[in-house]
């Protein structure tokens, strides 16, 4: 009986509390990735301009190679991030 009504209690206190606005609030939703172009804008150009490499061209596995060397040198950048310019200067800067 006891339990009963610690259990009945509980409840009515939950739902009171809940009402009442004291809930955690739900987690927003993840940001969507930045785009290829947004992310080469932002990391690229920190040491370069657009004039130095605008007439090279590659495929995607070649892109690659060139950011991985960029990161061989210095530049922080994660796997998502090399991922999304690799895509967006294969599909912009393809070769001809």
């Amino acid at each position: 009986m006891i339990r009963t009504a610690a259990v009945v209690f509980c409840v009515v206190l939950f739902s009171s509390v809940a009402g009442a606005g004291f809930m955690p609030a739900q987690q927003p939703a993840p940001a969507p990735a930045a785009s290829g172009k947004e992310i080469l804008t932002r990391r690229c150009f920190q040491c370069h301009q657009a004039s130095m490499w605008a007439s090279v061209r590659g495929d995607r596995k070649e892109w690659l190679g060139v950011l991985y060397r960029m990161v061989g040198r210095g530049a922080l950048w994660t796997e998502e991030e090399i991922n999304a310019m690799a895509t967006f200067l294969a599909e912009t800067r393809p070769v001809k």
